[in-house]
């Protein structure tokens, strides 16, 4: 299981990123719930969980500015490692003890992370995942994984995108490469 950019600065309310939700007024209760049922289910049978976080370097040496999201990530400082918008959000997070995470500064978290030859040691060949932002992240990581060869599942429900219609966009710009099932569909083990 792929949990994407469940960091403070994209899920909290006064994080700064706000591709999922549109600011502090929207609301993140059906995703957080979404997001922890399958978190949990994953635990509950073994599921590896790999959580991806975007973090850049303190002084953003590592940051490209070559689109709006990464100038913006630039002039306003988010998004850097150690700083609280770059944790994870505390319902969200991972457990220490059984859960991988995997730093990246791309919007494909396969992107020079390493996380393709990890999946592969594993000898993964299913992957879910659920995150923020659907049209971003989650679709970008999910057309890789399914470029490699992996069946891929998307958890809707623990998915968001803002306006909404890009989530619903995304999925269905998707479909014919993923299974997308809500929450309390998912089987896992």
């Amino acid at each position: 299981m792929l949990p994407l950019h469940l960091q403070n600065e994209v899920i909290h309310p006064a994080g700064q990123i706000h591709a999922g939700f549109g600011g502090a007024e929207g609301d993140r209760t059906a995703f957080i719930s979404a997001a922890s049922k399958a978190l949990q289910a994953a635990a509950e049978v073994g599921v590896q969980r790999i959580f991806v976080r975007m973090a850049f370097q303190p002084d953003g040496a590592d940051l490209i500015e070559n689109c709006e999201l990464y100038r913006f990530v630039k002039q306003n400082e988010v998004m850097r490692d150690g700083s609280w918008g770059a944790e994870f959000f505390e319902a969200l997070g991972p457990d220490c003890e059984t859960d991988i995470v995997v730093s990246h500064n791309r919007v494909n978290a396969f992107f020079a992370t390493g996380l393709e030859e990890m999946l592969s040691d594993l000898g993964c060949d299913h992957l879910v995942l659920l995150g923020v932002a659907t049209h971003s992240v989650v679709e970008h990581t999910a057309r890789h994984a399914a470029d490699l060869g992996l069946k891929v599942t998307v958890v809707e429900d623990a998915c968001s995108a803002y306006p909404r219609e890009r989530h619903i966009a995304s999925l269905s710009a998707i479909e014919n490469l993923v299974t997308i099932v809500p929450s309390r569909e998912l089987a896992l083990g």
